[in-house]
């Protein structure tokens, strides 16, 4: 049986995944991400500044920052796709986000 971890390598190897944080942004807005998994104790602070996906980096302190990872599975929900959290050593990398596309 294969595991969701197996199915992003696998979807990753064939351009259907991605754990870049700016592609996966850019798949969720168009709708494209169908399974997503976040790293329970990462966080990313930022914001995204557009509906296509784009985003900024900032201080946790700054008004109006929240957790890019939380509102790109935010983005994940609204758009259809599933959204899992997982612990640290289950990821299948350091980014804290794994995605794997509907096409």
């Amino acid at each position: 049986m294969k595991t969701l971890v197996d199915e992003f390598t696998e979807a990753k190897s064939h351009g259907l995944g991605s754990d870049n944080l700016g592609e996966t942004l850019k798949a969720a807005s168009a709708g494209r991400v169908g399974v997503l998994l976040l790293e329970s104790e990462h966080i990313i602070p930022g914001r995204i500044v557009s509906d296509t996906g784009n985003y900024e980096l900032a201080d946790m302190d700054d008004p109006g920052v929240a957790d890019l990872l939380d509102e790109l599975g935010e983005l994940v929900d609204t758009m259809g796709g599933q959204v899992l959290v997982m612990p640290t050593e289950h990821m299948p990398g350091k980014t804290g986000l794994a995605a794997i596309f509907r096409y």
